[in-house]
């Protein structure tokens, strides 16, 4: 792809613009409102303030870029004709620093192919779809107003920190405490480990919890769904404690917790990134 730094360095404000830019801006607007516009009155803005979210129409998107410049990262023009490549000419965005366990990288990415597709159509998403992309779209804001760091990409580091060094959610909370009130004011990272599980819900699988034989011979679903005893090996099915007078009685807890993990949301969240979904798809359209 071919070198678009100009973007940024030749507009660095209003007064200050690059006959560069200008050249560049100018040749960007008439790609952006020739064929992909397909006649439309108002198309995706990519400057600052709209950030490809608003639709305007072609005077005002080019006042909009003079006066606020190209919206941050914004190389491949994705909303304005470059919205289909070859797998090998992807490019997936780099977080300075980050850690790679936070996985965040791959899913701003995948964020990002899914968000264009369902503006391409216009269609409504479907439900737990419009779920993950708003939560996206309001993790996507900045850490505060001196840094391009998004809350996701906050969270998803100091998770990553949790995860490697099995860090407790008391200290988790204390680490997030800490960093909080080192940030400027205004700053919306999340103050505990609830905050930012909360955040990162639309995220999560769906899983089946199902009961199960301690000793693996059945599960408690279907005919067993209301046994309280393994019908072949006779193993309880819920812990056990000493009922005080020399019996046993069963509390609520089972002993043995099956996740299932049903295939079809796993299927649609693949159908939601554009390389996967053509990946899924190749069986019929591949060569």
């Amino acid at each position: 792809m071919e070198d678009r730094r100009w973007m940024y360095t030749g507009h660095r404000s209003k007064r200050d613009v690059s006959p560069e830019w200008i050249k560049n801006t100018n040749e960007f607007l008439e790609q952006a409102w020739g064929e992909n516009a397909k006649g439309a009155a108002r198309i995706f803005c990519p400057c600052s303030k709209c950030a490809n979210r608003k639709r305007q129409t072609q005077d005002v998107m080019g006042e909009h870029l003079f006066l606020n410049g190209f919206t941050p990262n914004y190389t491949r023009w994705i909303h304005h004709g470059e919205g289909h490549r070859r797998r090998e000419d992807v490019v997936r965005p780099r977080v300075e620093d980050c850690d790679a366990e936070a996985g965040v990288v791959d899913m701003l990415d995948d964020y990002h192919e899914a968000h264009v597709a369902e503006e391409l159509v216009e269609e409504e998403p479907e439900g737990s779809a419009k779920a993950f992309y708003d939560m996206f779209a309001s993790a996507q804001k900045p850490l505060h107003g001196h840094t391009k760091v998004s809350q996701l990409d906050a969270i998803g580091r100091v998770m990553a920190l949790k995860s490697r060094y099995s860090l407790s959610r008391d200290t988790f909370d204390g680490i997030v405490t800490v960093i909080g009130s080192l940030l400027p004011e205004g700053h919306i990272l999340p103050k505990s480990m609830y905050e930012s599980q909360k955040l990162l819900r639309a995220l999560k699988m769906p899983y089946d919890k199902i009961h199960a034989c301690s000793n693996g011979c059945v599960l408690f679903r279907k005919e067993y769904a209301e046994e309280k005893y393994c019908p072949k090996c006779k193993s309880s099915r819920f812990l056990e404690v000493d009922s005080g007078d020399g019996n046993k009685r069963q509390l609520d807890i089972p002993v043995t917790i099956l996740r299932h993990l049903p295939a079809i949301p796993r299927i649609q969240r693949l159908y939601m990134t554009e390389e996967s979904a053509k990946q899924m798809t190749w069986h019929k359209k591949g060569k």
